[in-house]
């Protein structure tokens, strides 16, 4: 584990921030999965009709994110995610005026249902063509996705690491907040500005070599975003899978919070989804 940490204390997660936005309006449909049981939604073992709101389109690539949450009739979420189309993934570093993105923050905006009925406030999405540190760990061409659960502007107030801001990077959410078996380095290794104090499981070399991973994120005493880091070369095979990640003993705001996170395709459109499902209601 010595070992690992010092290798951990390397990390510098992503690069500068900016932001896209595009003029599509959010949108609401309804699907009746007793009848329709095709993808995009998460179907559980009882046919169920779900409300689907989608936010608005935002350039990535080639093609168009967006985020949607899907909602059951009782007014409970189902599931929360992004849709990225097939020409999305095609050349993800530049968009289709050839601006660059590569490290970049694109930020996905949520449907106002979204915000009511879960923690989270918007969704940054960043693509790292050549990976980042530490080497032979995530140097590889990945997307990582964070659901945030502080507002934007909140988001974009965290300074740079620093001798000076070390301690509220290391103000770390009280015991039973985090999840037991994650950890983060003592010092400003996985620091980022405009990002927090990033986690990772303590049992890393599982994921080794990586394809798919779940992060925590923490700023001064909050835990404020999870974040699917994800392989180009694991979605554009097509892969599909739905995994629990760890969970916090406690939260600091009641709500409902998702379990698990799912990566699927649809074969009709060609479109990936990257998802988070499974809510509980947490006290």
């Amino acid at each position: 584990m010595e070992n690992l940490c010092t290798l951990l204390k390397k990390v510098v997660l992503f690069g500068s921030l900016f932001f896209l936005y595009s003029c599509s309006q959010d949108e609401m449909i309804s699907t009746d999965l007793q009848t329709n049981t095709s993808k995009p939604f998460n179907v559980k073992t009882n046919a169920m009709k779900l409300n689907v709101f989608k936010g608005p389109q935002v350039t990535l690539g080639y093609g168009k994110v967006r985020s949607w949450i899907s909602v059951d009739g009782s007014g409970n979420p189902n599931e929360i995610g992004i849709e990225m189309t097939a020409e999305a993934l095609l050349n993800p570093e530049r968009d289709k005026n050839n601006a660059p993105l590569a490290g970049s923050t694109i930020v996905i905006p949520l449907h106002l249902k979204a915000n009511q009925l879960t923690p989270f406030d918007h969704i940054g999405l960043n693509w790292n063509p050549n990976g980042h540190e530490p080497e032979h760990v995530f140097d590889v061409p990945h997307f990582d996705i964070h659901f945030y659960m502080i507002s934007l502007d909140e988001q974009l107030a965290i300074p740079a690491w620093s001798e000076s801001t070390n301690e509220l990077f290391n103000n770390y959410p009280p015991l039973g907040y985090m999840p037991a078996d994650y950890f983060t380095p003592p010092d400003g290794g996985t620091a980022e500005a405009q990002m927090g104090k990033h986690w990772l499981p303590l049992n890393l070399p599982d994921y080794l070599p990586f394809s798919k991973i779940m992060i925590y994120g923490s700023f001064d005493g909050d835990l404020i975003f999870v974040e699917p880091m994800i392989t180009l070369e694991y979605l554009l095979s097509n892969e599909e899978s739905r995994l629990n990640y760890s969970q916090p003993e406690h939260f600091a705001k009641a709500g409902n919070y998702p379990t698990k996170y799912n990566i699927y395709h649809d074969a009709k459109t060609g479109s990936t989804f990257i998802t988070l499902s499974d809510f509980v209601m947490r006290d």
